[in-house]
């Protein structure tokens, strides 16, 4: 019951302290499985390829945040690195596709090919995958960056019933929202759904940056400071309206981060 709390993001992801004032909607995930031995490497090639033009992104306010996190915690999943961005809405992918591409195009043939060969080393083939997610329930945006940066993002994903997803929300807001807002440890957090469905095992996605994990401390002792029938109750509802046999929650490691 606590994991709905406490276990929170698949991967991830999310949108970290910004300046900007219009609400940041839509973080698209990419996942990624190094070959074995080979993680350093391709965790310093995704800052590398990306930081250039995701920053500039950043600055234009066509993205509000992006970075690269790593698996804390394992599950049966195999993917070993993801990148995140999130932006204002679709418009602002489609920049940074445009953005993505014209930076490859500058490249000497030399440069693309031994980019490209990099890549392939350390890169298991066919093993990139994708995800999209709305955001429904979030954080306020601050109005200036935090003095430090998030170094954990935890994640839960659900299955929701069908014709349910207002209970969901309702929950999320009852319980969880208040806890968040509340605690000194955590970053910014969220509900999200998926906007395209690219990964049909979970519906509903709980996330949060934490400073530390003395953060899932401190909300341990918020919870149950609730008291045992209020959690009951919570319980309960969680259980009406999802399949709990298919929560999932996991741990993440930012590698990198920005702004």
């Amino acid at each position: 019951m606590r994991r709905f709390i406490f276990l929170l993001l698949a991967a991830a992801i999310a949108i970290p302290a910004t300046a900007q004032q219009a609400p940041a909607t839509l973080t698209w995930l990419r996942y990624y499985e190094a070959q074995p031995g080979k993680e350093r490497e391709l965790g310093q090639l995704l800052v590398a390829a990306s930081k250039p033009v995701f920053d500039q992104l950043i600055a234009d306010g066509k993205v509000v945040a992006w970075g690269v996190v790593v698996p804390a915690s394992h599950t049966t999943e195999t993917w070993t690195h993801a990148v995140f961005v999130t932006t204002h809405n679709w418009a602002g992918y489609e920049a940074l596709t445009a953005a993505s591409e014209a930076a490859m195009a500058k490249l000497s043939p030399s440069e693309r090919s031994t980019f490209e060969g990099q890549m392939m080393a350390a890169l298991k083939p066919h093993s990139r995958r994708d995800v999209v997610l709305r955001h429904v329930s979030q954080s306020p945006l601050p109005s200036a960056p935090p003095a430090a940066k998030p170094k954990y993002i935890g994640v839960d994903t659900y299955v929701v019933k069908p014709g349910r997803h207002e209970d969901a929300v309702a929950l999320f807001n009852e319980w969880a929202k208040p806890m968040f807002s509340s605690s000194g440890k955590l970053g910014p957090w969220g509900f999200s759904i998926q906007e395209m469905v690219t990964t049909p095992g979970w519906t509903h996605m709980i996330w949060y940056f934490m400073n530390d994990l003395g953060a899932i401390d401190e909300m341990n002792a918020a919870a149950m400071a609730l008291g045992p029938m209020k959690l009951k109750g919570y319980d309960v509802r969680l259980r009406d309206f999802s399949e709990p046999d298919k929560h999932q929650g996991q741990l993440l490691r930012i590698v990198y981060l920005a702004p």
